[in-house]
């Protein structure tokens, strides 16, 4: 365990789309357990286990229609990984875009060189909708892949909670904003199932995630030094402002220190001058 990301309660629900009512077939399972704001908002957390393995044993439902395990869609190859959930229009479409985007900059091919899979938060969610939202997805990388290079996996709570346990992915329904509070993080995942990397935020620079890629190919894992984890902790969503409050308040300091600085310099200039007056 390497270490615990959370936001600030006003900008977790901003993390979620408001969910419209669920349809028949798979969407008659229960809603997700219903908790209060404050425990939504301590829930929303990122708690790095890289090296672990997640379970590979956990069964879905693809796009497709067709039963699998989740080690039968990632397995062999290294995995790109994204948690997310179909009526999440917000922070949900902000990362898988940002996927698609990082895709489409990759000189490697989804399905051949490496999985791409999207795993549903949703036990409430359809085969039918996985499979309309795989498509919009695969379009949006803007150059050609097959349709099933994008992997969209719908599921059961139990099986979306032991997967979101395994690699640290805190997450709440809210019963009365109707949303899943949840935070924006991707996985890449090592060709035996291991957790090689965390990618942070909505943006993935095609260098960057093919550099985790390539160490995950390995069957390696990537190992964050000191100045990763200070620049992640200031890593945030501007669409949301996350961390807004910890930067304004380095930036008043730094302002502060500057203002400070300067007036010495302008004092020290202001005696040195009349000094230089003064002198025959």
């Amino acid at each position: 365990m390497r270490r615990a990301a959370r936001v600030g309660p006003a900008a977790a629900f901003a993390l979620a789309l408001v969910v419209v009512p669920a349809r028949s077939g798979r969407s008659a399972a229960p809603a997700p357990a219903p908790v209060g704001q404050a425990a939504a908002v301590a829930a929303v957390a990122v708690d790095e286990h890289v090296g672990a393995r997640v379970p590979l044993d956990l069964p879905f439902t693809e796009a497709s229609g067709r039963r699998v395990t989740l080690g039968q869609v990632t397995l062999g190859k290294p995995t790109v990984l994204v948690l997310a959930y179909v009526r999440c229009s917000m922070l949900c479409s902000l990362v898988l875009r940002g996927v698609a985007r990082a895709v489409a900059g990759l000189a490697l091919e989804p399905g051949r060189d490496y999985h791409l899979v999207t795993v549903s938060i949703d036990p409430r969610e359809e085969a039918s909708a996985a499979a309309a939202r795989r498509d919009q997805l695969v379009a949006s990388v803007g150059r050609p892949i097959a349709a099933d290079a994008w992997t969209y996996l719908v599921g059961a709570e139990g099986p979306i909670q032991k997967l979101a346990a395994s690699l640290g992915f805190g997450y709440a329904w809210d019963a009365r904003s109707e949303q899943f509070a949840h935070p924006a993080v991707i996985f890449v995942l090592t060709p035996d199932g291991r957790i090689a990397d965390y990618l942070h935020g909505i943006e993935f620079p095609a260098a960057e995630l093919g550099a985790s890629l390539a160490v995950a190919g390995q069957g390696e894992v990537v190992r964050s030094t000191v100045a990763d984890a200070v620049l992640r902790c200031f890593r945030f969503d501007p669409a949301h402002r996350l961390y807004r409050e910890r930067i304004e308040l380095y930036l008043r300091v730094g302002a502060g220190a500057v203002m400070a600085a300067l007036g010495s310099l302008v004092g020290a200039l202001f005696l040195w001058e009349r000094r230089r007056r003064r002198r025959p």
